[in-house]
């Protein structure tokens, strides 16, 4: 049995995410992942809950702990939008917990948001080994790979660093890229911080591609990946995907409510919501995303709306009546879920 990994995460949201955030860290916390979580926190709405619960595995940052240990980040946030700017935050979140957590050995997992484990996710550490860089590719079906390549090979919804020698050095290689450059369009190879992952394996030894269909499993890529139920005494469902990896997390990329509705992004990437991700993954995640947002509307805490990385400008305006278009749609074609569907999903 391979030995635990010592690890941390680390996240951001407003408190307009808020409730995916804590569906997240319940995710793990229900597996069995009792890790330290450390949270940028958006806004003030996010933090006075987070910091509320009073959860001593919780820790929250503010922008303004970032900016302190990184002058940088300050000068070049009036040039960004609110988007850019917290993308250019991903690797120096990861390098201020690294630094917090101060063991040398460690592995520090940034996770977005909105990602939910079915599975133990000790089993994403066992797949990086003795790495210390994991990465994980999009896995863009054929008929998508040409348009979606601007936004690069590997998604950043999960990454992680070992605390040595050539994890700092690539984290430190990322930041300071990140810093220098880090917008919401797709120029030479980069995009936001999600481009630099590519040039990770050229650059630094010790990068692990992480291989397996049940992890980052999302909307862009369930096209290409075959999925079955595996039945399991006293619990739910387990999914399997390919006929051999279990679903450890799933990437819930672009959900939005819509009416009654929540409009899945699977009809954008031109995969149908079919029965069994409906069912046992969709289903399953978004009913505890309405617990959340239940109790998270109870506390005083209003959320916020969701910050567009469109802005409020002539692109912003046209992607959001696309948006509405598609919402519109996904609903007609049942690539949606209703709220009536979460009534007697057991959540």
């Amino acid at each position: 049995m391979p030995v635990p990994t010592r690890h941390s995460y680390c996240s951001y949201f407003d408190s307009g995410y808020l409730s995916r955030g804590l569906a997240l860290i319940d995710s793990l916390r229900r597996h069995g992942d009792d890790a330290d979580v450390w949270v940028l926190c958006l806004d003030d709405a996010a933090k006075a809950y987070l910091d509320e619960l009073g959860d001593p595995t919780i820790h929250t940052v503010t922008a303004a702990d970032l900016e302190a240990v990184n002058p940088g980040l300050a000068e070049v946030k009036p040039d960004r939008s609110r988007m850019e700017y917290y993308f250019t935050c991903t690797p120096l979140l990861m390098r201020y917990v690294m630094d917090a957590q101060n063991t040398p050995g460690s592995v520090t997992v940034y996770l977005d948001s909105d990602l939910f484990f079915f599975d133990d996710p000790a089993l994403v550490l066992d797949a990086l080994g003795e790495g210390s860089v994991g990465i994980i590719e999009h896995r863009y079906p054929k008929r998508l790979a040409s348009r979606l390549s601007k936004y690069g090979r590997y998604n950043v919804g999960w990454v992680g660093f070992r605390d040595d020698a050539n994890g700092r050095a690539c984290l430190d290689w990322w930041a300071d890229s990140c810093l220098d450059w880090c917008y919401d369009t797709p120029v030479d190879g980069k995009y936001a911080d999600q481009g630099y992952l590519d040039s990770f394996e050229k650059l630094f030894g010790g990068v692990v591609s992480l291989q397996g269909g049940g992890l980052n499993l999302a909307p862009w890529n369930t096209g290409r990946h075959d999925l079955s139920v595996q039945s399991v005494a006293g619990a739910r469902p387990r999914v399997i995907v390919d006929g051999r990896d279990p679903l450890v997390f799933f990437h819930f990329h672009g959900i939005r409510r819509f009416g009654h509705w929540f409009v899945t992004s699977q009809l954008v990437y031109g995969s149908r919501l079919g029965r069994i991700l409906r069912e046992a993954v969709y289903v399953p995640y978004l009913a505890k995303l309405s617990t959340f947002d239940t109790i998270v509307a109870g506390s005083g805490h209003a959320p916020k709306p969701a910050v567009s990385a469109r802005g409020n400008g002539l692109r912003g305006t046209v992607f959001r009546l696309q948006r509405a278009a598609v919402d519109r749609v996904s609903v007609a074609t049942r690539n949606a879920v209703s709220e009536s569907e979460l009534e007697h999903s057991g959540r």
